[in-house]
């Protein structure tokens, strides 16, 4: 067998898979507690943990971002840099459909299940600060935005160690997520974002960042057996963890990193022949994470207004739900984020919108949250 190696694979279109599936799980985990909640039924798939994709994209952010810094450590001018990619490919399209989520709840509100919410809710929820809403949940006005609470903290604390020398960069930022997890289990805090973020699933970068150094290291080997082999384990897990009272860490973390090992341990070969519709779902990933919401409380409307066989109800709106929020994302991406991003990363220079080729590596690197 031959060891996975950057260098032979500097890019790796299994995340794209891995962050497609990821995405997926999360809609679909999301939707059958949006039919649970309506209908008081079951789904189907209702024992998978679906919504532990989110483990995934956190566990893949921390492998990205190392796999990607190559070059940056030390450089002075490094945060900066980092800080301005990512807020090109995170900001704009969460503060885009926080604003729509906004206006449905002033405009629409007869049509949404919670319309609780306070100014500052609103205003936290666009700084990316940790806030409690009236009703005492810590989560911004766009629910699925708690994700990206914890990702903006990592990466503002990854920028800042981008100033230092690798290894005493990721030293620092690894002894400093253990000392904040220390510090709030023995002063349980009151500050509604320390509270937030002293989770142990900020440890998930941190695996994400160890597998990064693995597959650096050639420590992962490449097979297809292997890779079919660590994806139904962690499926199992998964199964197994439930709804245990394990630390999401655990239950969610594990498995996130086996199923990020199987998308290294995929032969480059196979790698390389990707299908690119499967790829472009990982495009779009970002784009089905935050839309799906809405898609999933339209279509829900929608069924109550029609008459639909009971017996069918629930396959039915799988169907519709996926594909429809399938379609939107691809849309989105298409004419919204792509475009966008062309326009925020176009060259200071000559001002002219940056070519697709240059938008590739930026897709590829980065893990949307969820």
């Amino acid at each position: 067998m031959q060891h996975s190696s950057t260098a032979t694979r500097p890019k790796i279109n299994a995340l794209q898979a891995l962050r497609a599936y990821a995405a997926l799980s999360v809609m679909l985990g999301h939707g059958i507690l949006e039919f649970h909640a309506t209908k008081g039924t079951a789904m189907p798939f209702n024992e998978f943990p679906l919504v532990a994709g989110v483990d995934i994209f956190f566990v893949l952010s921390g492998f990205v971002m190392f796999h990607t810094s190559t070059g940056l450590w030390g450089d002075k001018r490094a945060p900066l840099r980092f800080w301005r990619r990512r807020f090109i490919r995170l900001v704009p399209l969460y503060w885009l459909f926080t604003s729509l989520m906004v206006a449905t709840l002033l405009l629409l509100s007869r049509h949404v299940r919670s319309t609780e919410f306070d100014l500052w809710n609103v205003l936290s929820s666009y700084l990316f600060i940790p806030s409690e809403r009236p009703g005492g949940r810590i989560a911004p006005v766009l629910s699925l935005g708690w994700t990206l609470n914890y990702e903006i903290f990592f990466y503002c604390l990854f920028g800042l160690c981008l100033r230092f020398d690798r290894r005493r960069g990721l030293s620092l930022l690894i002894g400093g997520f253990c000392a904040l997890l220390a510090f709030t289990a023995i002063f349980p805090p009151t500050f509604t974002p320390l509270r937030f973020w002293g989770n142990s699933i900020i440890l998930e970068f941190v695996a994400g960042i160890g597998l990064g150094l693995a597959y650096e290291q050639g420590r992962l080997r490449q097979s297809l057996a292997l890779s079919c082999g660590l994806f139904l384990l962690g499926g199992c897990l998964l199964v197994a963890a439930g709804d245990t009272d394990l630390p999401r860490v655990i239950k969610g973390g594990i498995p996130a990193c086996l199923m990020l090992c199987a998308a290294l341990a995929l032969p480059a070969r196979l790698d390389r022949a990707m299908p690119r519709p499967l790829i472009l779902r990982g495009d779009s990933s970002y784009a089905l994470y935050l839309s799906h919401r809405f898609v999933l409380r339209s279509v829900t409307l929608l069924f109550g207004a029609i008459a639909i066989p009971a017996g069918l109800e629930a396959y039915l709106y799988v169907a519709t739900t996926l594909v429809g929020a399938i379609l939107l994302s691809i849309l989105i991406y298409t004419y919204v984020e792509a475009p966008m991003l062309r326009l925020l990363l176009r060259r200071p220079r000559d001002a002219q919108p940056a070519p697709a080729s240059s938008i590739r590596p930026i897709l590829q690197a980065d893990s949307p949250p969820c």
